[in-house]
């Protein structure tokens, strides 16, 4: 439902904004504390940086939400998100 939000009329009020804007920081910080802790346990790629992989993976997230609303294929959809994860040295989903 954000996903769709984002892109619809609401945007465009202050407050809604706000609202829009705290939920994806708090996606983008839950992701970044998990590949933190995914560096820690040795995880991660060598170049990955977990801040920056958080903000590609929650921009991902949305997009994913968005794709698969207009009913795009899921198994192609969990390739996207394995290509991301795998582009970061996370094993990816089966």
């Amino acid at each position: 439902m954000i996903s769709n939000a984002h892109a619809g009329t609401e945007n465009g009020d202050p407050d809604v904004r706000t609202i829009f804007d705290r939920q994806h920081q708090r996606l983008r910080d839950a992701l970044h504390a998990a590949l933190l802790a995914a560096r820690a346990q040795g995880q991660l790629g060598p170049g990955a940086d977990p801040g920056t992989a958080a903000d590609v993976l929650a921009l991902l997230a949305h997009g994913v939400n968005l794709r698969s609303r207009a009913g795009a294929d899921a198994q192609e959809l969990s390739k996207t998100v394995n290509a991301a994860l795998n582009s970061i040295g996370g094993q990816g989903m089966t």
